[in-house]
């Protein structure tokens, strides 16, 4: 241990002064010089003037306080345990500012950034952006004389929905509000998932679009909301037309130093300056109707299961609605679906099992030795498979996404924009049926 230095003797008669420390530690070499200094008080916290000792900057971390996510002093874990420094970096994520913007729509932790008021306002901007992408697509398809004036035509309705998770409906209720205030036709389909959705809007007619309520990939405690037009598609927001800036931050979880760490973007949204839309669409509230979603879903998805008794396929899901629905096939005597979890280590009853992710429109295919099929290669193979009485439907799939769907010739989405040919349909029970019906002999894992 390094010795104090020797003082002035004028010092050392005032050691003793009841108003000194006995114990003066910036003579000792306790910290590391990395941490840039010595002495007790290093640590200063965003926003104060005087620091704190490190046994009180340890003590925040681990406390998860929110002005160590700004702190420069943040990464100096030392004395802290793996687990409590990986507990610290999880808060920290789930504490990003702004919303995160996904595929279809915007994720973010709930209540902490997503509230029922900021769920509202988002609803908002999808309508609009929903309404603009129906009329972009109407003027592209319709000539309309220039001698004629156009006159507004009634607002085409919305079908909303929210998923299984405990605070989804909280937040479908400002959505449902919202939409309606607009002006939109409201069709409430309720408790859904994004496939039942899907088919909801391909078979109601004069649908512009839908609206989930849902948290799918991400963590249970984070909430979202994902917009859909006719065709099931994704709608472009222009997010600056509402005064929304995006910004791009790294991966602060990535491995690797701050300089070696690669960089993976990601798109956020700053709603700290979200202004209200503040105007109708129309010259009254939209009306609000109950929509039986579940039983024309069901009845839809018997109909994959047609000649499939007595064949066996394992479904891995979380998701307390895809869980009910298998347990209703089965009920049915449609097949012999075995349910299993994420966390099940039973051995697999079928040759081929369907992993469903959050969003039961996307799954992957996994053998009895847990080796995953890939999707090209599942495409091709069913392809070849499909003879004359499956010749309206085509097995299509992204390589990059592992993402598998089917077109359907035969019967056009009723809700989609004018001019559309083929129904696409993303389904992890649909998939299975028509699986299962292909797979005679198991001739597809051959």
């Amino acid at each position: 241990m390094k010795q104090p230095q020797d003082q002035p003797e004028e010092a050392e008669e005032d050691c003793c002064d009841p108003g000194d420390t006995l114990m003066n530690l910036s003579d000792f070499n306790i910290l590391d010089p990395a941490d840039g200094g010595f002495g007790e008080n290093l640590f200063v916290c965003p926003g104060a003037t005087s620091g704190v000792s490190r046994a009180v900057h340890l003590a925040r971390l681990h406390a998860g306080w929110s002005v160590c996510d700004q702190c420069e002093w943040r990464r100096h874990t030392e004395g802290l345990s793996e687990h409590a420094v990986d507990e610290i970096q999880r808060i920290r994520h789930f504490r990003r500012e702004g919303l995160e913007r996904s595929e279809f729509g915007v994720r973010g932790p709930w209540l902490n950034v997503l509230d029922r008021c900021l769920a509202e306002r988002l609803a908002e901007v999808f309508c609009v952006c929903l309404q603009r992408s129906c009329s972009s697509a109407a003027e592209r398809t319709e000539v309309v004389p220039a001698d004629t004036e156009s006159r507004r035509e009634p607002l085409r309705s919305i079908i909303l929905g929210y998923d299984a998770r405990a605070f989804s409906q909280d937040l479908f209720a400002g959505v449902a509000t919202a939409v309606s205030r607009l002006g939109f036709p409201v069709h409430d389909a309720g408790r859904t998932t994004a496939a039942a959705l899907h088919e909801a809007i391909r078979r109601t007619p004069g649908v512009l679009g839908g609206l989930l309520v849902t948290g799918a990939g991400c963590p249970t405690a984070w909430a979202g909301l994902d917009v859909f037009d006719a065709a099931g598609e994704s709608v472009p927001v222009v997010w600056k037309d509402f005064g929304i800036r995006l910004f791009q931050t790294a991966d602060e979880n990535a491995a690797g130093t701050a300089e070696t760490r690669p960089v993976i973007s990601r798109l956020q949204l700053d709603t700290r300056d979200l202004p209200e839309t503040g105007r109708r669409l129309s010259r009254s509230s939209g009306t609000v109707s109950a929509l039986d979603t579940e039983t024309s879903y069901r009845r839809w998805l018997s109909g994959w299961y047609v000649g499939t008794s007595g064949r066996s396929l394992v479904i891995v899901s979380d998701d307390p609605l895809v869980r009910q629905r298998v347990q209703w096939l089965n009920d049915q005597g449609a097949a012999e679906l075995v349910l299993r979890n994420r966390q099940s280590v039973e051995p697999a009853a079928a040759a081929i099992q369907l992993l469903v992710e959050d969003d039961d429109r996307f799954f992957v295919i996994q053998d009895a030795e847990g080796r995953i099929y890939p999707a090209d290669l599942l495409a091709q193979r069913l392809n070849r498979l499909l003879g004359s009485g499956f010749g309206h439907l085509t097995v299509h799939a992204d390589a990059v996404t592992g993402r598998i769907w089917l077109t359907d010739t035969v019967l056009p989405a009723a809700g989609a924009i004018r001019g559309s040919a083929a129904e696409r349909i993303e389904d992890v029970l649909a998939f299975g049926g028509l699986l299962l019906r292909l797979n005679v002999g198991g001739r597809l894992l051959v």
